[in-house]
């Protein structure tokens, strides 16, 4: 599976109703779910994004639907990210870089 990163920017209505993070991670892990993918991990976190989290899936065209659905369901602005370990970077760049 490939890992990609979603920054989450929350609108004033999720920012006003906190109290529902809980459901809207569960929520969250069903979608991405939906799609053959899996949440690694969530952080909230302080600047110019609300919400960090790293998701694995099979392929591109399921990031890319699942962040549509992201930001059609609610309140929410997504950017999203390719990410590559260092061994993945080396392999598909550097690699061939260096030929």
């Amino acid at each position: 599976m490939a890992t990609y990163i979603h920054l989450m920017e929350l609108g004033r209505e999720n920012l006003e109703t906190m109290e529902h993070s809980p459901d809207r991670r569960a929520a969250a892990r069903e979608l991405v779910e939906s799609y053959g993918g899996e949440i690694v991990s969530i952080y909230y976190t302080l600047g110019r994004y609300d919400v960090v989290s790293v998701v694995e899936y099979p392929d591109q065209g399921a990031a890319a639907r699942a962040a549509i659905r992201f930001r059609g369901a609610g309140n929410t602005r997504v950017e999203t990210l390719p990410a590559f370990t260092e061994g993945e970077w080396d392999e598909a760049v550097v690699a061939e870089l260096a030929e």
